[in-house]
């Protein structure tokens, strides 16, 4: 998910295509409808990915013993 998102303001900085090259298009013409929707669209998207990452770890690591849920002291 941070990737995606350094990937995008790394797009947003200095590129000519992408998602951030886009946002950064609307916010220099005050199209806050442009902003929010490029917005909403890396949210859905990070958390699409964050969710497919953490669904492969659960299964790759099933050999990993779970952790103890009591601390000591």
């Amino acid at each position: 998910g941070f990737a995606l998102v350094g990937a995008v303001v790394g797009e947003y900085l200095g590129s000519s295509a992408g998602l951030g090259y886009k946002i950064h298009e609307a916010e220099s013409v005050f199209d806050v409808t442009g902003v929010f929707s490029g917005m909403v669209i890396l949210t859905i998207f990070v958390i699409a990915i964050d969710t497919l990452v953490t669904l492969v770890e659960r299964r790759l690591l099933v050999w990993r013993p779970a952790q103890s849920a009591t601390t000591t002291t």
